[in-house]
């Protein structure tokens, strides 16, 4: 069933577009959650174990169905995990803001 799905060609865009069918648009938000939900697997680097789970942080104004499609997510990925910023520490949240060297800044 998956390779036949694979063999129609845009699958990526079909996948995202699964994502909470209910809102509309949001098409770059719903592409993050669907590498999110197809990321990889923890490998071991010599003794060192390197994390191949992904995480995604939406900031944006309020009323902007951030939490409704993180929330959606939560239910369909065995691996999710939804929090706010309400519910995290200083130290469980952390996220840098650093030039991209266009003369833009990226978080």
């Amino acid at each position: 069933m998956f390779k036949a799905f694979a063999k129609q060609g845009g699958v990526y865009e079909q996948l995202a577009q699964s994502i909470d069918p209910a809102i509309f648009g949001l098409v770059d938000q719903k592409r993050a959650i669907t590498c999110l939900l197809f990321s990889g697997t923890r490998k071991r680097q010599g003794s060192n174990y390197l994390r191949g789970d992904m995480n995604v942080l939406f900031i944006g104004d309020p009323s902007t169905a951030k939490s409704q499609l993180l929330k959606f997510t939560e239910k369909v990925a065995p691996i999710g995990i939804y929090t706010s910023g309400k519910g995290s520490s200083a130290a469980g949240l952390t996220a840098a803001v650093i030039s991209n060297g266009n003369g833009e800044f990226v978080l």
